[in-house]
């Protein structure tokens, strides 16, 4: 029997993208972002989800794209990115797919290099690519810019 995967589906302007939906906790609207100064280009800024500080990843800057995340309409995936949780901001939510591996491919040898690390694959659908998000690196570059302590310490007392 084919080995199947639960998918979440996002739009970042053109762009389809899937997430594995285990690593996904839960999808939230009209979160109140609060900036944080000298954080990463990545971070848009944190939320406060049911008393926990969370940093929001703006995901159009964190792959690199040339199109502008919409502001306080954007929705948050909320994803455990290898222990941290954090609100990846996304244009709009598509439908949960369940997808089989035949149709898993690893990125195309074109895909722009700065994207690549944060991308496992793609899936061929019958009418567009779904590239596959590796959840663990969302939050990459908050472990090399000690983000997280200092959140933790910046906004504790």
């Amino acid at each position: 029997m084919k080995q199947a995967t639960e998918f979440i589906t996002f739009y970042l302007g053109e762009f389809f993208f899937g997430i594995v939906a285990s690593d996904v906790l839960e999808l939230n609207r009209d979160l109140r972002i609060t900036p944080v100064p000298r954080s990463p280009k990545t971070v848009r800024g944190i939320v406060n989800l049911r008393g926990e500080i969370v940093p929001a990843i703006n995901m159009h800057v964190r792959f690199n794209l040339n199109s502008v995340c919409r502001g306080n309409d954007s929705i948050s995936i909320i994803v455990n990115s290898n222990g941290i949780i954090t609100a990846a901001l996304v244009d709009d939510v598509g439908e949960i797919v369940l997808l089989y591996e035949d149709t898993f491919e690893p990125p195309p040898k074109n895909f722009p290099e700065e994207s690549k690390e944060l991308i496992l694959g793609v899936h061929k659908l019958p009418d567009k690519l779904l590239l596959i998000v590796d959840s663990k690196k969302i939050a990459a570059d908050l472990f090399h810019s000690n983000l997280v302590p200092k959140i933790a310490d910046q906004y504790s007392a």
